[in-house]
């Protein structure tokens, strides 16, 4: 479950804001939730958010296939740049590598997507 806030201040006229969150389900029963928010105090702004939820894109593994590449590796490429675009936005601190390491261990055990 996502929930996100922005908080525009009374003293803060003529801010700009976007808010989004992108879920991607990947089993029948998965599924997932957001909340988004926005909490305005004044007038003059621009504040909007969305969200989406869904699976594998079948445009984006269609286009892989079309240049050769087996359905079930397309799928896990179009995963694992999911994931790369989250942590790649991750604070310098993080351990980014460790992280997509794991995430290559938990779509292809066999090491098939490159990290």
């Amino acid at each position: 479950m996502y929930t996100g806030l922005i908080h525009i201040k009374p003293n803060a006229a003529h801010s700009q804001a976007f808010q989004t969150n992108r879920n991607l389900t990947l089993s029948e029963g998965a599924w997932a939730e957001s909340v988004p928010n926005l909490e305005i105090e004044t007038n003059e702004v621009k504040c909007s958010h969305a969200s989406t939820v869904g699976s594998v894109d079948e445009e984006q593994k269609f286009y892989l296939e079309s240049r050769g590449v087996p359905p079930e590796i397309a799928e896990r490429l179009i995963v694992f740049g999911f994931f790369n675009e989250v942590i790649d936005r991750l604070p310098k601190f993080a351990d980014v590598e460790m992280l997509r390491s794991a995430v290559n261990h938990k779509l292809n055990p066999e090491n098939e997507v490159a990290s």
